[in-house]
């Protein structure tokens, strides 16, 4: 199966097509909406949410530390610190679309 690569420039242009702005225009707040998204999900809470109605859920989640985790290139015996990770949930028609046969 092929895998198809989409860029921020291919939603760029998606987008400025489909409301009938300049791509420059759309360019800047597709920028400022993923910065801002960014910076939502960077900040100090333990737990970070976005939910985007008929996206999904983007949500920062904390992981614990594991005293005994293994590299699999070298087999040592490694420590890995407690930390946050991210978590995407898709949305309700995303996942029935995705869910039908091909």
């Amino acid at each position: 199966m092929k895998t198809v690569t989409y860029t921020k420039k291919d939603i760029i242009r998606r987008v400025a097509n489909q409301v009938n702005a300049p791509d420059l225009q759309t360019k800047n707040y597709i920028d400022s909406t993923f910065k801002i998204m960014a910076q939502m999900l960077c900040e100090d809470h333990d737990r970070v949410r976005i939910e985007v109605r008929n996206f999904g859920v983007l949500e920062v989640k904390p992981t614990k530390a594991k005293p005994k985790a293994r590299n699999p290139r070298t087999n040592e015996i490694v420590y890995v610190p407690a930390h946050r990770k991210t978590h995407f949930k898709a949305g309700k028609i995303i996942r029935e679309k995705l869910r039908q046969p091909l």
